[in-house]
């Protein structure tokens, strides 16, 4: 079985964490997963779906975030979430 592909949206740093942004290709556009590049091993993080509404919520895995914490992980995520909507948008448009 392939893994699929995974699409790249962002990265963005939290404390010591580097967190990187992605879909799945064929999978909800409104659907993002997160997960921790550095420190090492790279390690699945979570997910938001409903991104762009006032539903969406993040679920974490195993981290244990303070409610800032997540609260900033979640505004970030949404933040490289609207960019790559807004820019492929343009690029369809």
């Amino acid at each position: 079985m392939t893994n699929p592909e995974r699409i790249v949206l962002g990265r963005f740093t939290l404390e010591h964490r580097r967190i990187e942004v992605y879909q799945v290709a064929g999978r909800s556009t409104t659907s993002v997963r997160l997960r921790r590049i550095t420190p090492e091993p790279v390690v699945d993080l979570g997910y938001i779906n409903r991104i762009g509404s006032p539903f969406s919520r993040l679920h974490l895995y195993r981290a244990e975030w303070s409610p800032a914490l997540r609260r900033v992980a979640k505004e970030q995520t949404a933040g490289i979430w609207l960019h790559a909507a807004q820019h492929e948008a343009e690029v369809d448009g």
